[in-house]
């Protein structure tokens, strides 16, 4: 009995721990631009098969607004990077009041995945940068 309570506890916080991870990342700068900045987080790059799942932070020091009305100055992208075919399937989106993704979220939208939409990753763009940081070599055998 007290091993199933302590499986459970373990997997409580192991799931809060994962959920958590993004707010507490260290980015890492890809791309700056006279409109955004773009960052990533290394430690949160998961491979699967030829594919990558990474975490896109963007910063805008104007602020936008979302899909919905909101102000918001960041927001971070979830996204899966099919390494092979030199595509992108955007899976969440949060949009946060305060740059670097502080603050309160705003908004957000996430896409089912078993309905994924894929598209082109355009040569220098922030999407170029991040596919060559997490499908290169390096990464790939990481």
């Amino acid at each position: 009995m007290r091993s199933r309570h302590f499986s459970v506890v373990a997997f409580v916080l192991t799931s809060l721990l994962a959920w958590a991870a993004p707010a507490s990342a260290e980015w890492s700068e890809l791309v700056k631009e006279d409109e955004a900045t773009y960052y990533f987080d290394k430690e949160a790059v998961m491979p699967v098969h030829v594919s990558r799942y990474a975490w896109v932070l963007t910063d805008l020091p104007k602020g936008e607004k979302t899909p919905t009305g909101e102000n918001y100055k960041s927001m971070m992208l979830r996204v899966r990077m099919y390494c092979k075919n030199d595509t992108v399937v955007r899976l969440s989106v949060s949009y946060f009041d305060k740059q670097m993704g502080k603050g309160k979220e705003v908004a957000s939208d996430d896409v089912h995945e078993w309905r994924p939409r894929e598209s082109a990753i355009r040569p220098n763009t922030y999407l170029a940068a991040l596919k060559k940081e997490v499908c290169g070599s390096k990464a790939a055998a990481g």
